[in-house]
């Protein structure tokens, strides 16, 4: 966990998973926090954090080779310009179909693990209650998609896994089912 008021959560391509503290202090039950982490881990799955750094190497070499050839005309506006979008890309975060593929999987994973399928569509709409002036929502917006359109996207893609996990036991009862089978 982050000691940091900002609302933001994500995942090294390494596996370490980050949460903030005042993400945390945002949600409302473990299912909550279990949809968040496995909506990080997804993207570690995926490897996102890997192809998004491979694309931004593959831009920074072209980017180098375009500012050279720039800088041999003297022409120091347009080489600003393409360092200005090399920063803008890199601040950017992940594509969006990355992070609205993390979402699916990030449902199904934590359903998997016994939790409520809508743990992580919860805390979308506690973020899209929140004032998106708010300054500790600054950089999740800036690398995120608005609440409201994953939760759109997530309505249209998983409605049907969202509902037949939906209808699972709690997480204590299906220990306690396997622990009554196992006697």
């Amino acid at each position: 966990m982050l000691d940091t008021d900002t609302v933001n959560a994500f995942a090294t391509p390494g596996g370490n998973v980050f949460i903030t503290r005042g993400l945390y202090a945002r949600l409302r039950s473990e299912a909550e926090l279990a949809g968040v982490l496995a909506h990080e881990i997804s993207h570690v799955l995926r490897k996102h954090h890997l192809a998004a750094m491979q694309k931004n190497a593959r831009t920074g070499l072209a980017a180098d080779a375009l500012s050279l050839a720039l800088a041999n005309r003297g022409n120091s506006e347009a080489r600003n310009k393409l360092i200005s979008a090399g920063t803008e890309l890199y601040a950017r975060g992940l594509d969006k179909s990355d992070e609205l593929e993390a979402d699916r999987l990030g449902v199904v994973i934590a359903a998997r693990a016994g939790y409520d399928a809508y743990g992580l569509p919860a805390v979308l709409q506690t973020l899209e209650a929140i004032n998106p002036a708010d300054s500790s929502l600054a950089l999740m917006f800036k690398t995120h998609p608005a609440p409201a359109e994953r939760l759109d996207a997530l309505a249209q893609t998983m409605q049907p896994t969202l509902e037949r996990y939906g209808s699972q036991p709690d997480l204590a009862g299906r220990f306690t089912a396997a622990a009554s089978a196992k006697n």
